[in-house]
């Protein structure tokens, strides 16, 4: 049997790797000798799925290790986003380990023995189980941070100035925890979450940690406000003067229109529009250093992003260019970012029935 498992790397964001070594059982001049895994994780509704993972032995008397974080994000990877604030998904789970061998005798050992990290779910209600949350750090972080990192906050929004909003406006935030969460110990990890504020009065104003600086609500029809996931898999708003330029774009198939023919009735060229989704352009307000940086790394990189128009939230993607030039210290500009959002409908945005 696999005699020994260890957690050696990870944290509760499933989007990084988390990663074991085990110790199999020995096995004598075998043909063919592997590690099978199995993760079980809680789907939401109580019961168990599993996910198998196999590590070939190829020396005997050596530890073997694996990445289990891909079978843990099936669950939150299937989860569907909105631009409404929601409590998002968290995966229990536990992994089971046992050996399968060929011994010199041809015969094939399987399911040989068991062991479980960090206990078996199924017999104890998973009050023992682990538990990961969507979302990922930076390569920078996980670089810096050694074998794990506790989870406090999540958003990374700077804080060095005010963010600009408007009064009347919704602003959406994540919910940080109050300690930092740890792998070993999650069996008690929450789910997190996002909250929205209406942001009522003008001026400086901080929003759970946030600092605010709220226009008059005359402001609105000069800015737009987005909604997106973060790269910790909550949501959060960002209020951006309103777009300098609206373009469109339309995919056309020319066809002919077949008729049988006569003296003064013939065939006819046609041609089929569709597709009509319309590109709008934004820069941001001048900008700090490390918020050009954040909106580089986190707000233009989001999957899932949607903007507020016509008192609609109308998915959209944010196009980039392929190379974005940072900093140029021979042009004295200020700091700022332009981007296209593409929206994700067909038609006119402001049509009204």
């Amino acid at each position: 049997m696999a005699l020994n498992i260890n957690l050696t790397s990870g944290s509760v964001f499933a989007g990084n790797p988390i990663t074991f070594t085990i110790t199999p059982s020995l096995a004598t001049k075998p043909s063919f000798h592997r590690v099978i895994v199995e993760v079980h994780f809680d789907d939401g509704t109580g019961s168990y799925e599993i996910n198998k993972l196999t590590i070939p032995v190829t020396t005997e008397e050596r530890d073997v290790s694996l990445d289990i974080s891909s079978a843990l994000r099936i669950t939150l990877d299937s989860y569907k986003y909105t631009a409404t604030p929601s409590t998002y998904p968290v995966v229990s789970w536990y992994i089971k380990a046992y050996d399968e061998y060929m011994d010199n005798n041809g015969e094939v050992h399987t399911g040989v023995g068991e062991v479980y990290y960090p206990a078996d779910g199924s017999k104890n209600g998973g009050s023992t189980n682990l538990r990961c949350i969507a979302g990922a750090f930076s390569d920078i972080e996980r670089l810096k941070s050694g074998v794990t990192k506790a989870v406090t906050l999540l958003s990374c929004k700077p804080t060095d100035t005010h963010e600009i909003a408007v009064v009347g406006e919704s602003f959406v935030y994540p919910v940080s925890y109050s300690a930092g969460q740890n792998l070993a110990s999650s069996s008690s990890l929450t789910a997190p979450a996002s909250r929205e504020q209406e942001i009522t009065r003008e001026g400086a104003q901080s929003i759970h940690g946030h600092p605010i600086y709220a226009l008059p609500s005359s402001e609105a029809e000069d800015r737009t406000t987005f909604r997106f996931i973060n790269r910790f898999g909550c949501l959060e708003s960002i209020s951006v003067p309103k777009s300098y330029s609206q373009k469109m774009s339309v995919e056309s198939t020319q066809y002919t229109k077949a008729i049988q023919e006569t003296f003064n009735q013939f065939s006819r060229a046609a041609i089929k529009k569709q597709n009509d989704c319309e590109s709008w352009l934004y820069q941001s307000d001048p900008l700090t250093e490390s918020w050009q940086q954040w909106y580089l790394h986190e707000f233009l990189m989001s999957e899932h992003v949607w903007l507020k128009a016509n008192d609609a939230w109308i998915p959209c993607t944010i196009a980039l260019e392929d190379e974005i030039t940072i900093k140029d210290k021979t042009n004295k500009v200020m700091y700022s970012v332009s981007f296209t959002a593409k929206l994700g409908i067909n038609g006119d945005p402001f049509a009204s029935i």
